[in-house]
């Protein structure tokens, strides 16, 4: 890798009201995420595993990440020549590195995790990014590295082989990130809970469910190829977004088309509430266009699965709901009964008697009961791409 990849500008649109210039906006724009680029560091760095030398930036596991800095007289931990291979800097002369993945978990995944400078206000849209590059001493390459937003930081100290966990942004694409000459980004919109202050890089996916491949170590490199998927980290942001923002992420074509805001809702359970009603408080969100089901469904189902064991004699309705751009396009109008469906086949597999489940498509007929009037448009959409559900 002898160049360096330009650090992506940040593209908004103008703000009406205001008339804020694209370049004055992104200029102003405050990241939350202190020392995204690992430039600040604290001490002398002389090993491996000194993450922690980067102020603000922690290893949440016994497994320790890695900092690589042009400054360290270290050949292990150098810039751009290091124990892993050779990669630039995106965004200065420092970055982090962590293993992602490891055939049969022989080697623990390592992770990185930083506090914003501010909580997240409930309800707000936040673009959140970060960069990889694939080690070229890395026998393995894998999909499923992302970021996971949280209000605490993990306890763990101990030498865990994952912390399985809801990744909150992937790649829309979840492709194997197998590039070893330059930098990819991962990128996506994240809407606030309220109050979450940390956010975490790493592998946050059962082994099973990753994807992986293997690779050919480059001539020119000596070294031997460590047993798991490497990847350098650098140039990590969270940039809370106005009304009139889109979540701009940089992808293709293709992949861009598939950044949409995920809605997130705890629902409160509380031991006043009868089944019916807990049954209720559940809703299972979307991305547009998709019907398939994160980590954070499939504990909403399995909640459900749970009480329909616990109450043989109840059954349940599955209702598809869809937004207002979905049933309008030709690709999407029927992804409301998709979404219902596929619920079903999950309960099914969870032990829930078909005869027990009924399904309703009211595509974007019923407005979500959360939805609030200052709710922007990509807000709304994304409460209403949802499956809810009721006793019969």
């Amino acid at each position: 890798m002898n160049y360096k990849v330009e650090k992506m500008i940040s593209i908004f649109r103008m703000l009406p009201i205001i008339g804020l210039t694209c370049g004055l906006l992104a200029q102003e724009a405050e990241n939350l995420v202190p020392n995204g680029s690992f430039e600040q560091i604290s001490g002398k760095l002389r090993r491996l595993g000194g993450i922690e030398a980067a102020e603000g930036w922690v290893s949440p596991t016994g497994v320790g990440a890695d900092l690589f800095s042009e400054s360290s007289n270290t050949p292990d931990i150098q810039v751009p020549m290091n124990f892993y291979g050779k990669e630039d800097a995106v965004d200065g002369t420092n970055y982090a590195g962590i293993i992602v993945y490891s055939y049969g978990d022989k080697m623990p995944r390592s992770y990185i995790t930083s506090k914003l400078s501010t909580p997240m206000k409930k309800g707000m849209r936040y673009k959140v990014t970060f960069r990889a590059s694939l080690a070229e001493l890395s026998k393995y390459s894998s999909n499923k590295l992302g970021a996971h937003i949280s209000k605490k930081p993990f306890e763990t100290k101990e030498k865990v082989p994952a912390l399985i966990e809801e990744p909150h942004i992937l790649h829309p694409q979840e492709i194997i990130f197998n590039a070893m000459y330059g930098w990819e980004i991962v990128c996506g919109e994240y809407v606030a809970e309220g109050g979450e202050r940390y956010i975490t890089i790493g592998n946050f996916t059962q082994n099973d469910q990753v994807k992986s491949e293997k690779n050919k170590k480059p001539r020119e490199l000596k070294g031997n190829q460590v047993i798991a998927g490497y990847y350098y980290i650098d140039d990590v942001s969270v940039f809370l977004l106005g009304p009139d923002q889109n979540c701009e992420c940089g992808y293709s074509d293709d992949a861009e088309t598939e950044v949409s805001t995920v809605y997130q809702r705890s629902a409160s359970i509380t031991d006043d509430m009868d089944l019916s009603e807990k049954i209720a408080s559940q809703n299972i969100f979307y991305a547009k266009g998709r019907y398939d089901v994160t980590l954070a469904g499939d504990e909403t189902l399995n909640l459900i699965a749970n009480w329909m064991a616990e109450s043989p004699e109840v059954s349940l309705t599955i209702t598809g709901h869809c937004d207002a751009e979905e049933i309008q396009s030709e690709e999407y109008n029927d992804i409301s009964m998709k979404r219902a469906e596929y619920i079903r086949s999950l309960l099914v597999n969870k032990d829930v008697d078909v005869n027990r489940i009924q399904l309703k498509d009211v595509k974007h007929d019923l407005k979500a009961p959360f939805a609030e009037d200052g709710d922007d448009e990509q807000l709304q959409n994304a409460k209403e791409r949802r499956v809810s559900f009721t006793l019969n």
